[in-house]
Protein backbone atom coordinates (compact mmCIF):
# COMPACT_ATOMS: atom_id res chain seq x y z
CA UNK A 1 0.00 0.00 0.00
CA UNK A 2 2.91 2.39 0.55
CA UNK A 3 3.42 2.79 -3.21
CA UNK A 4 -0.24 3.40 -3.94
CA UNK A 5 0.24 6.96 -5.22
CA UNK A 6 2.45 5.73 -8.03
CA UNK A 7 0.16 2.84 -8.88
CA UNK A 8 -2.91 5.07 -9.06
CA UNK A 9 -1.15 7.48 -11.39
CA UNK A 10 -0.20 4.57 -13.63
CA UNK A 11 -3.83 3.42 -13.73
CA UNK A 12 -4.98 6.92 -14.65
CA UNK A 13 -2.97 6.72 -17.88
CA UNK A 14 -4.28 3.25 -18.66
CA UNK A 15 -5.91 4.46 -21.86
CA UNK A 16 -2.61 5.82 -23.18
CA UNK A 17 -0.47 2.74 -22.62
CA UNK A 18 -2.12 0.32 -25.05
CA UNK A 19 -0.61 0.06 -28.52
CA UNK A 20 -3.55 0.13 -30.92
CA UNK A 21 -4.39 2.13 -34.02
CA UNK A 22 -7.15 4.74 -34.04
CA UNK A 23 -9.43 2.71 -36.29
CA UNK A 24 -8.95 -0.35 -34.06
CA UNK A 25 -10.41 1.40 -31.00
CA UNK A 26 -13.16 3.35 -32.75
CA UNK A 27 -16.58 2.33 -31.46
CA UNK A 28 -15.50 -0.86 -29.70
CA UNK A 29 -17.79 -2.49 -27.18
CA UNK A 30 -16.95 -4.69 -24.22
CA UNK A 31 -17.76 -8.33 -24.89
CA UNK A 32 -18.01 -7.98 -28.67
CA UNK A 33 -15.70 -10.25 -30.66
CA UNK A 34 -14.54 -11.72 -27.35
CA UNK A 35 -12.17 -14.64 -27.96
CA UNK A 36 -12.44 -16.74 -24.79
CA UNK A 37 -9.69 -19.09 -25.90
CA UNK A 38 -7.32 -16.15 -26.32
CA UNK A 39 -8.22 -14.92 -22.83
CA UNK A 40 -7.56 -18.38 -21.38
CA UNK A 41 -4.24 -18.50 -23.23
CA UNK A 42 -3.32 -15.06 -21.88
CA UNK A 43 -3.72 -16.09 -18.25
CA UNK A 44 -2.07 -19.46 -18.89
CA UNK A 45 0.94 -17.58 -20.29
CA UNK A 46 1.14 -15.50 -17.11
CA UNK A 47 1.19 -18.68 -15.06
CA UNK A 48 3.69 -20.59 -17.20
CA UNK A 49 6.13 -17.67 -17.44
CA UNK A 50 5.90 -16.83 -13.72
CA UNK A 51 4.46 -13.43 -14.58
CA UNK A 52 1.49 -13.66 -12.27
CA UNK A 53 -0.76 -15.79 -10.09
CA UNK A 54 -4.34 -15.01 -9.15
CA UNK A 55 -7.95 -14.85 -10.30
CA UNK A 56 -10.09 -12.71 -12.60
CA UNK A 57 -13.83 -12.24 -13.08
CA UNK A 58 -15.77 -10.12 -15.57
CA UNK A 59 -19.44 -9.19 -15.19
CA UNK A 60 -21.65 -7.90 -17.98
CA UNK A 61 -25.10 -6.57 -17.11
CA UNK A 62 -24.69 -7.92 -13.60
CA UNK A 63 -23.98 -11.48 -14.71
CA UNK A 64 -20.73 -13.43 -14.65
CA UNK A 65 -19.39 -13.48 -18.21
CA UNK A 66 -15.86 -14.79 -17.65
CA UNK A 67 -13.71 -16.07 -14.83
CA UNK A 68 -10.32 -17.70 -14.60
CA UNK A 69 -7.79 -18.64 -11.94
CA UNK A 70 -4.12 -19.18 -12.65
CA UNK A 71 -1.09 -20.18 -10.62
CA UNK A 72 -1.10 -21.38 -7.04
CA UNK A 73 -2.69 -20.13 -3.85
CA UNK A 74 -0.18 -22.05 -1.72
CA UNK A 75 3.00 -23.10 -3.51
CA UNK A 76 4.51 -25.15 -0.69
CA UNK A 77 1.45 -27.37 -0.43
CA UNK A 78 0.68 -27.41 -4.15
CA UNK A 79 -2.75 -25.78 -3.81
CA UNK A 80 -3.86 -24.28 -7.13
CA UNK A 81 -5.91 -21.10 -7.28
CA UNK A 82 -9.62 -21.57 -8.03
CA UNK A 83 -12.52 -19.12 -8.44
CA UNK A 84 -13.25 -19.73 -4.74
CA UNK A 85 -9.76 -18.67 -3.65
CA UNK A 86 -9.82 -15.54 -1.50
CA UNK A 87 -7.20 -12.79 -1.53
CA UNK A 88 -6.29 -9.80 0.57
CA UNK A 89 -7.70 -6.95 -1.50
CA UNK A 90 -5.49 -4.30 0.14
CA UNK A 91 -6.63 -0.74 -0.64
CA UNK A 92 -9.85 -1.77 -2.38
CA UNK A 93 -10.90 -1.92 1.29
CA UNK A 94 -11.09 1.88 1.14
CA UNK A 95 -14.13 1.81 -1.15
CA UNK A 96 -15.96 -0.41 1.36
CA UNK A 97 -14.98 1.94 4.20
CA UNK A 98 -16.06 5.02 2.24
CA UNK A 99 -19.39 3.37 1.43
CA UNK A 100 -20.07 2.72 5.12
CA UNK A 101 -19.14 6.32 5.97
CA UNK A 102 -21.60 7.56 3.33
CA UNK A 103 -24.27 5.28 4.83
CA UNK A 104 -23.67 6.86 8.24
CA UNK A 105 -24.01 10.32 6.69
CA UNK A 106 -27.31 9.29 5.08
CA UNK A 107 -28.46 8.03 8.50
CA UNK A 108 -27.69 11.48 9.98
CA UNK A 109 -25.14 9.95 12.34
CA UNK A 110 -22.32 11.90 10.75
CA UNK A 111 -21.81 14.75 8.28
CA UNK A 112 -19.24 15.31 5.57
CA UNK A 113 -18.06 18.38 7.50
CA UNK A 114 -17.82 16.75 10.95
CA UNK A 115 -14.38 17.52 12.33
CA UNK A 116 -12.00 14.92 13.64
CA UNK A 117 -11.91 16.39 17.15
CA UNK A 118 -15.41 14.94 17.66
CA UNK A 119 -13.76 11.53 17.94
CA UNK A 120 -10.01 12.03 18.34
CA UNK A 121 -9.26 15.53 19.70
CA UNK A 122 -5.71 14.44 20.50
CA UNK A 123 -4.76 14.12 16.82
CA UNK A 124 -2.95 17.07 15.21
CA UNK A 125 -5.23 19.58 13.44
CA UNK A 126 -8.24 17.56 14.61
CA UNK A 127 -10.33 20.74 14.85
CA UNK A 128 -9.64 21.49 11.17
CA UNK A 129 -9.70 18.05 9.54
CA UNK A 130 -13.13 16.96 8.31
CA UNK A 131 -14.58 13.63 7.23
CA UNK A 132 -14.34 14.87 3.65
CA UNK A 133 -10.65 15.65 4.05
CA UNK A 134 -10.04 12.10 5.27
CA UNK A 135 -12.00 10.56 2.40
CA UNK A 136 -10.25 12.70 -0.23
CA UNK A 137 -6.73 12.36 1.21
CA UNK A 138 -6.61 16.07 1.97
CA UNK A 139 -6.10 15.83 5.75
CA UNK A 140 -2.35 16.41 5.76
CA UNK A 141 -1.84 13.52 8.18
CA UNK A 142 1.41 11.67 7.57
CA UNK A 143 1.07 8.29 5.85
CA UNK A 144 2.05 5.92 8.66
CA UNK A 145 2.83 3.01 6.32
CA UNK A 146 5.70 4.99 4.80
CA UNK A 147 7.70 4.32 7.96
CA UNK A 148 5.98 1.17 9.26
CA UNK A 149 6.81 -1.01 6.26
CA UNK A 150 10.27 -2.49 6.31
CA UNK A 151 10.11 -2.86 10.11
CA UNK A 152 8.89 -5.59 12.43
CA UNK A 153 5.79 -3.56 13.32
CA UNK A 154 3.90 -4.83 10.27
CA UNK A 155 3.73 -8.40 11.58
CA UNK A 156 2.64 -7.46 15.10
CA UNK A 157 -0.93 -6.84 16.34
CA UNK A 158 -1.79 -3.19 16.91
CA UNK A 159 -4.45 -1.68 19.15
CA UNK A 160 -6.40 1.46 18.32
CA UNK A 161 -4.50 3.41 20.96
CA UNK A 162 -1.13 2.26 19.62
CA UNK A 163 -2.07 3.45 16.15
CA UNK A 164 -3.44 6.77 17.42
CA UNK A 165 -0.18 7.30 19.32
CA UNK A 166 1.74 6.53 16.12
CA UNK A 167 -0.35 9.04 14.16
CA UNK A 168 0.31 11.71 16.81
CA UNK A 169 4.03 10.97 16.69
CA UNK A 170 4.11 11.15 12.88
CA UNK A 171 2.29 14.49 12.80
CA UNK A 172 1.27 16.29 9.62
CA UNK A 173 2.88 17.20 6.30
CA UNK A 174 0.57 20.09 5.32
CA UNK A 175 -2.50 21.97 6.53
CA UNK A 176 -5.91 20.40 5.80
CA UNK A 177 -7.22 20.94 2.26
CA UNK A 178 -3.99 22.60 1.08
CA UNK A 179 -2.90 19.58 -0.94
CA UNK A 180 -3.90 16.06 -1.90
CA UNK A 181 -1.53 13.37 -0.69
CA UNK A 182 -2.39 9.70 -0.32
CA UNK A 183 -2.31 8.55 3.29
CA UNK A 184 -3.46 5.22 4.70
CA UNK A 185 -3.79 7.03 8.04
CA UNK A 186 -6.99 8.65 6.77
CA UNK A 187 -8.86 5.41 6.24
CA UNK A 188 -7.68 3.73 9.43
CA UNK A 189 -9.22 6.69 11.26
CA UNK A 190 -12.42 6.40 9.21
CA UNK A 191 -12.57 2.74 10.24
CA UNK A 192 -12.25 3.79 13.89
CA UNK A 193 -15.08 6.29 13.42
CA UNK A 194 -17.32 3.57 11.97
CA UNK A 195 -16.56 1.44 15.03
CA UNK A 196 -17.33 4.34 17.37
CA UNK A 197 -20.70 5.16 15.79
CA UNK A 198 -21.87 1.58 15.22
CA UNK A 199 -20.48 0.43 18.59
CA UNK A 200 -19.03 -2.73 17.07
CA UNK A 201 -15.75 -3.86 15.49
CA UNK A 202 -15.06 -2.87 11.89
CA UNK A 203 -15.40 -6.52 10.87
CA UNK A 204 -18.95 -6.66 12.27
CA UNK A 205 -19.94 -3.34 10.70
CA UNK A 206 -18.69 -4.62 7.35
CA UNK A 207 -20.67 -7.81 7.76
CA UNK A 208 -23.89 -6.08 8.80
CA UNK A 209 -23.76 -3.13 6.40
CA UNK A 210 -22.28 -4.67 3.25
CA UNK A 211 -21.68 -8.42 3.27
CA UNK A 212 -25.06 -9.73 4.45
CA UNK A 213 -27.26 -7.20 2.57
CA UNK A 214 -25.44 -7.90 -0.71
CA UNK A 215 -25.18 -11.65 -0.20
CA UNK A 216 -21.40 -11.71 -0.47
CA UNK A 217 -20.16 -15.19 0.42
CA UNK A 218 -16.38 -14.75 0.19
CA UNK A 219 -15.85 -11.31 1.71
CA UNK A 220 -14.88 -10.41 5.28
CA UNK A 221 -12.32 -8.51 7.30
CA UNK A 222 -9.15 -10.58 7.27
CA UNK A 223 -7.18 -12.04 10.12
CA UNK A 224 -4.12 -14.31 9.89
CA UNK A 225 -4.10 -16.02 6.49
CA UNK A 226 -5.79 -19.43 6.69
CA UNK A 227 -5.05 -21.58 3.66
CA UNK A 228 -7.52 -24.23 4.90
CA UNK A 229 -10.23 -21.59 4.34
CA UNK A 230 -9.31 -21.09 0.67
CA UNK A 231 -7.18 -18.04 1.46
CA UNK A 232 -4.15 -17.42 -0.72
CA UNK A 233 -0.66 -16.72 0.54
CA UNK A 234 1.25 -13.97 -1.24
CA UNK A 235 4.61 -14.14 -2.96
CA UNK A 236 7.32 -11.87 -4.33
CA UNK A 237 9.22 -12.66 -7.54
CA UNK A 238 12.86 -13.69 -7.30
CA UNK A 239 15.05 -15.17 -10.06
CA UNK A 240 12.08 -16.33 -12.14
CA UNK A 241 10.57 -18.00 -9.08
CA UNK A 242 8.39 -17.06 -6.11
CA UNK A 243 9.34 -16.49 -2.48
CA UNK A 244 6.82 -16.18 0.35
CA UNK A 245 6.10 -12.54 1.21
CA UNK A 246 5.89 -11.00 4.67
CA UNK A 247 2.35 -11.22 6.07
CA UNK A 248 1.07 -7.91 7.41
CA UNK A 249 -1.01 -8.19 10.57
CA UNK A 250 -4.44 -6.92 9.54
CA UNK A 251 -4.95 -5.04 12.82
CA UNK A 252 -2.42 -2.57 11.42
CA UNK A 253 -4.53 -1.88 8.32
CA UNK A 254 -8.16 -2.14 9.48
CA UNK A 255 -10.33 0.08 7.31
CA UNK A 256 -7.57 0.80 4.82
CA UNK A 257 -6.32 -2.59 3.58
CA UNK A 258 -7.79 -5.43 5.61
CA UNK A 259 -10.63 -6.94 3.55
CA UNK A 260 -10.40 -10.43 2.06
CA UNK A 261 -12.47 -11.26 -1.02
CA UNK A 262 -12.45 -12.79 -4.50
CA UNK A 263 -13.11 -11.25 -7.94
CA UNK A 264 -16.70 -12.43 -8.18
CA UNK A 265 -17.65 -10.88 -4.83
CA UNK A 266 -15.77 -7.67 -5.68
CA UNK A 267 -17.68 -7.34 -8.95
CA UNK A 268 -20.93 -7.95 -7.09
CA UNK A 269 -20.08 -5.20 -4.61
CA UNK A 270 -19.26 -2.64 -7.30
CA UNK A 271 -22.30 -3.65 -9.38
CA UNK A 272 -24.58 -3.21 -6.36
CA UNK A 273 -22.88 0.07 -5.46
CA UNK A 274 -23.60 1.51 -8.91
CA UNK A 275 -27.09 0.00 -8.96
CA UNK A 276 -27.94 2.10 -5.90
CA UNK A 277 -28.14 -0.75 -3.42
CA UNK A 278 -25.33 0.41 -1.11
CA UNK A 279 -25.65 4.20 -0.98
CA UNK A 280 -28.01 6.74 -2.54
CA UNK A 281 -27.53 8.14 -6.03
CA UNK A 282 -26.47 11.47 -4.52
CA UNK A 283 -23.85 9.79 -2.33
CA UNK A 284 -22.57 7.71 -5.24
CA UNK A 285 -22.11 10.82 -7.36
CA UNK A 286 -20.12 12.43 -4.54
CA UNK A 287 -17.94 9.34 -4.20
CA UNK A 288 -16.81 9.34 -7.82
CA UNK A 289 -13.52 10.98 -8.69
CA UNK A 290 -13.40 13.75 -11.28
CA UNK A 291 -10.86 15.64 -13.35
CA UNK A 292 -9.86 17.83 -10.40
CA UNK A 293 -9.88 15.16 -7.69
CA UNK A 294 -8.40 11.79 -8.67
CA UNK A 295 -9.35 10.12 -5.38
CA UNK A 296 -13.00 11.12 -5.00
CA UNK A 297 -14.72 9.89 -1.86
CA UNK A 298 -13.42 6.34 -2.10
CA UNK A 299 -13.69 5.80 -5.88
CA UNK A 300 -10.88 6.59 -8.31
CA UNK A 301 -11.39 7.26 -12.02
CA UNK A 302 -9.90 4.56 -14.29
CA UNK A 303 -10.34 5.19 -18.04
CA UNK A 304 -9.82 2.61 -20.79
CA UNK A 305 -9.66 4.53 -24.07
CA UNK A 306 -12.91 6.50 -24.31
CA UNK A 307 -14.65 4.38 -21.67
CA UNK A 308 -14.66 5.72 -18.11
CA UNK A 309 -14.58 3.34 -15.18
CA UNK A 310 -14.54 3.82 -11.43
CA UNK A 311 -13.13 1.54 -8.77
CA UNK A 312 -10.11 0.86 -6.63
CA UNK A 313 -6.67 -0.68 -6.60
CA UNK A 314 -4.60 -2.38 -3.95
CA UNK A 315 -1.05 -3.38 -3.04
CA UNK A 316 -0.13 -5.19 0.18
CA UNK A 317 2.78 -7.59 0.74
CA UNK A 318 2.77 -9.74 -2.45
CA UNK A 319 -0.92 -9.09 -3.12
CA UNK A 320 -2.11 -6.73 -5.84
CA UNK A 321 -5.70 -6.07 -6.88
CA UNK A 322 -7.88 -3.93 -9.08
CA UNK A 323 -11.64 -3.56 -9.49
CA UNK A 324 -13.23 -1.37 -12.17
CA UNK A 325 -16.90 -0.79 -12.96
CA UNK A 326 -17.80 0.90 -16.24
CA UNK A 327 -21.29 2.31 -15.53
CA UNK A 328 -22.13 3.32 -19.10
CA UNK A 329 -21.41 -0.22 -20.30
CA UNK A 330 -22.56 -2.02 -17.14
CA UNK A 331 -19.34 -4.04 -17.14
CA UNK A 332 -17.15 -4.87 -14.14
CA UNK A 333 -13.73 -6.48 -13.97
CA UNK A 334 -11.79 -7.53 -10.88
CA UNK A 335 -8.34 -9.07 -10.79
CA UNK A 336 -6.76 -10.31 -7.56
CA UNK A 337 -3.12 -11.37 -7.60
CA UNK A 338 -1.05 -13.13 -4.96
CA UNK A 339 2.13 -12.90 -6.99
CA UNK A 340 3.10 -10.69 -9.92
CA UNK A 341 6.38 -9.98 -11.71
CA UNK A 342 5.02 -7.75 -14.47
CA UNK A 343 3.02 -4.55 -14.37
CA UNK A 344 -0.48 -5.12 -13.05
CA UNK A 345 -1.48 -2.35 -15.44
CA UNK A 346 -0.37 -4.53 -18.36
CA UNK A 347 -2.43 -7.45 -17.07
CA UNK A 348 -5.55 -5.27 -16.87
CA UNK A 349 -4.88 -3.81 -20.31
CA UNK A 350 -4.47 -7.30 -21.74
CA UNK A 351 -7.69 -8.59 -20.22
CA UNK A 352 -9.77 -5.56 -21.26
CA UNK A 353 -8.28 -5.54 -24.76
CA UNK A 354 -9.04 -9.21 -25.36
CA UNK A 355 -12.51 -8.82 -23.85
CA UNK A 356 -13.16 -5.97 -26.28
CA UNK A 357 -11.83 -7.81 -29.34
CA UNK A 358 -8.96 -5.32 -29.71
CA UNK A 359 -5.55 -6.23 -31.05
CA UNK A 360 -3.30 -7.57 -28.31
CA UNK A 361 -0.05 -9.52 -28.45
CA UNK A 362 0.17 -12.26 -25.86
CA UNK A 363 3.26 -12.30 -23.61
Amino acid sequence: MKNIKLEILSILILCFTVSCSENTIEGFEFGENFDRNKMDTFFLALEEQNLGMGSVAIFKNGQLDYQKSFGEADIENGISATPQTKYRTASITKTFTASMIMQLIEENKLTISTTLDTYFPELPNSNLITIEHLLRHKSGLFNYTDTAYGTDIVTQPATQQQLIDLFIENGTVFQPNEQTLYSNTNYVILGFIIESIDQKPYSDALRDRIVIPLGLTNTYNGEAIDTTNNEALSYNPESNDWILATETNTTLVNGTGSIVSNPEDLNTFFQELFDGNVVSAISLEQMQANSTDIYGLGLIAIPFYQKMGFGGTGLLDGFQSISIHFPNDNVSISITLNGVSMSRNDIVIGALSIYSGLEYTLP
